[in-house]
């Protein structure tokens, strides 16, 4: 038995009066994997090699994993993740894995193993999607919205909850990585393909799409709107048949809506490209892409039933809404193919990435104007 593992059983023992990590006490039978492959933290499943029992264990280094040391990043994120995992779990119960406990010694979060469940974007790259596990999250993110929104909480209900998910850090990390960076000509963390680099001139050159980066990165660290994941797109799902759960809540803070759909809109539209752009099986890879389309239309949908809350009058609130989705939508897209952190779907398929980043510099040029998700999907798909 290797340190490791050692050293996490003995962090468990300590709360045997919790259920779910009991088996720890057969330690000759506990075993450990590394599961991880995630932008900022170290992920690992504990389990029972002679009868039921597994749990996984979350840690954060105090640096950017998939930079490295010389990027410092504070550990409180995880006990905030922790924090937000509770509050998620305790809004929109089943919306995310159950949260048992956190140590703070250790800086370990301890948490329900979704064994069965697999990364929705692993799904669908492998052209494997249920609109049921799709429609629930849209519905939980929502739930979870409408639950801390500002016209349900009130000025100064905002302002607690602003105050308990406080993350200077993960926001000032978003808004340098995706709003600021990937717009800056030859800065050192950006990378890109070759065909890329090509049309950077529209990103970096164009000044409608610089305007509207500024515009969304006010909105972003400005617009105390309700709790948002932060980060949320087809790898932040795990799923099992019709049954989702969200995962990596460290981004968590109050900010604006539009972000969280926005994100996954974006994503949405990474996995259309890759299945327009591979040329095996080519019928049967856009039929799967016109499905992206679908569901697309259904997350909107299905949100704006949900998320029932809004400033002023219902019209104006889900048009202004909508043009924040796409102007997010935008910066997700952009930031992904010519950022340090880019997506399976498309990393091997040039072709797909300018026709991507295409979508990206026409969302944000127009998102002013899109006050719908079909207006969203005709610009950014150029569809007729």
């Amino acid at each position: 038995m290797d340190e490791r593992t050692v050293a996490y059983i003995h962090l468990l023992t300590q709360y045997s009066d919790i259920e779910e990590v009991q088996f720890v006490k057969k330690k000759e039978s506990v075993k450990i994997e590394e599961i991880g492959d995630g932008n900022l933290n170290d992920v690992f499943r504990l389990y029972s090699e002679s009868g039921p029992g597994s749990v996984i264990l979350k840690h954060g280094p105090p640096y950017i994993k998939c930079i490295g040391p010389e990027y410092p990043l504070g550990i409180y994120r995880t006990k905030l993740e922790f924090d937000a995992l509770t509050k998620f779990d305790e809004l929109s119960p089943g919306s995310v894995p159950k949260p048992f406990l956190f140590d703070r010694e250790s800086n370990v979060i301890c948490m329900e193993d979704l064994r069965s469940y697999r990364i929705f974007r692993k799904l669908l790259i492998n052209r494997q999607l249920s609109m049921a596990a799709a429609r629930s999250f849209a519905r939980h993110i929502a739930v979870i919205h409408r639950k801390t929104h500002v016209a349900e909480l009130g000025h100064q209900g905002i302002k607690v909850l602003n105050e308990q998910f406080s993350n200077p850090e993960l926001v000032a990390l978003t808004a340098n990585f995706i709003l600021t960076a990937p717009f800056i000509p030859n800065e050192p963390t950006n990378r890109c393909s070759e065909a890329v680099k090509k049309q950077l001139h529209t990103v970096q050159e164009n000044q409608k799409v610089k305007d509207a980066v500024e515009v969304m990165k006010k909105l972003f660290l400005e617009k105390k709107e309700s709790l948002v994941h932060g980060d949320f797109h087809t790898g932040s799902v795990m799923v099992d048949g019709d049954t989702a759960k969200i995962i990596d809540l460290e981004f968590a803070y109050v900010g604006p809506c539009a972000v969280d759909i926005g994100l996954l809109i974006a994503n949405y539209i990474f996995s259309y490209y890759r299945h327009m752009s591979i040329p095996q099986d080519n019928d049967a890879g856009r039929q799967f892409a016109y499905k992206m389309i679908e569901v697309c239309h259904m997350t909107v949908r299905t949100y704006l039933e949900e998320m029932t809350c809004t400033v002023g009058d219902k019209e104006s609130y889900q048009d202004n809404l909508l043009s924040e989705v796409a102007g997010f939508t935008g910066c997700e897209l952009v930031r992904r193919i010519v950022g340090v952190a880019h997506v399976e779907d498309i990393d091997d398929l040039p072709s797909a990435q300018v026709e991507a980043l295409g979508a990206g510099v026409r969302l944000l040029e127009a998102y002013h104007r899109i006050h719908t998700i079909d207006r969203l999907m005709v610009i950014a798909l150029m569809l007729l």
